[in-house]
């Protein structure tokens, strides 16, 4: 199943073959909606969206794990990545509508910039020129697959805004939230790698496993973050999450402090009667800080971080390839 790509290729690193590939995705996907009618506006909105979409970590693990049984990156691997790129993209761009944020990752937003109906025509547009683009190509089973995606995401949001201010959210409710809303493009890049390695259904399921884990280790970080750091730091507003009533693992795990518990859900109470005012948010955050959630979500992401790293030892017999993934993983976990 595995091929020792740096033998193959003559000890080229990996990188290199990964670098050239993302170049040549950021250019296919200006090509693949270059057929705008506000063509100017689009190209800027295209440019300001790869721009703050980070470090294109979805990309990286679907070539990564295609090069577990390729040589080289072929056209069909850099139409996928293209297509998922381009989702993710809208995807942002909506998610920052509905919050109405006016930064994303230190640059300002898509909506903040162009406005709100700009950006709303922008994002429905990106995704609908996905699926004729994948359908083009005669690539039906990957629009198929980026469909479930999109549906899996949009059921995650759901699920999490159902459960706005409800104090007594579960720990498993919350996991299928984001294993949703964020985990299924990292499910949905790992089962595309898997396909173009010609995985069989054990080892599918298995770098599918480790893309949910890397969705979830991502969404706690970010649940940190908006918890325990500052917007200089993160370049997004502190507690937007616990103020919109989306109480997320750290504040899930520190109600059931037994010190300091009952005086987090009386603010929580508070929050879904009449809001939370600065006073009553720099409490709520002093207290989370003296229970041990900040720990407990480390020490979930450390466990995420574990069964990952069995999981592409078992898969890799290349050390090249191995050590690209693990430094994949590596990244997420200290973002």
């Amino acid at each position: 199943m595995t091929l020792a790509v740096s033998d193959a290729l003559g000890q080229k690193p990996i990188e290199n073959i990964i670098e050239n590939s993302i170049e040549q995705i950021q250019i296919e996907i200006r090509k693949i909606l270059g057929d705008y009618k506000a063509i100017d506006s689009l190209q800027d909105i295209i440019g300001d969206s790869l721009i703050s979409s980070g470090k294109m970590v979805r990309t990286r693990l679907l070539l990564a794990i295609s090069l577990m049984g390729n040589t080289d990156i072929s056209s069909d691997f850099i139409s996928q990545a293209s297509a998922v790129e381009i989702t993710h993209l809208a995807s942002l761009i909506h998610d920052d509508i509905i919050d109405d944020s006016l930064l994303r990752r230190n640059h300002q937003s898509i909506q903040a910039k162009y406005g709100k109906d700009t950006a709303v025509f922008a994002g429905d547009f990106m995704i609908a020129r996905v699926f004729s683009y994948l359908l083009e190509k005669n690539l039906s089973n990957e629009a198929l697959l980026i469909a479930n995606t999109i549906r899996d995401m949009c059921n995650g949001e759901v699920g999490q805004n159902l459960s706005k201010y409800k104090i007594d959210v579960s720990e498993g409710e919350y996991f299928r939230n984001i294993s949703g809303k964020t985990a299924s493009f990292f499910k949905a890049v790992c089962y595309f790698g898997a396909k173009n390695s010609k995985f069989n259904q054990f080892d599918t399921n298995k770098i599918v496993r480790f893309g949910e884990n890397l969705g979830l280790m991502f969404q706690i970080k970010d649940d940190l973050l908006d918890i325990f750091y500052s917007k200089k730091f993160t370049g997004k507003e502190e507690f937007k999450d616990v103020k919109e009533g989306v109480y997320t693992y750290p504040v899930i795990v520190s109600l059931k402090n037994k010190t300091y518990g009952r005086d987090i859900r009386e603010i929580l109470i508070q929050n879904q009667e009449k809001g939370l005012d600065e006073t009553s948010l720099e409490r709520l955050k002093i207290l989370i800080g003296k229970t041990d959630a900040r720990a407990i979500s480390l020490n979930k992401i450390k466990e995420l971080s574990r069964e990952c790293r069995l999981i592409v030892t078992s898969l890799s017999k290349d050390d090249f390839l191995t050590y690209y993934l693990i430094k994949i993983l590596e990244k997420v976990e200290k973002s």
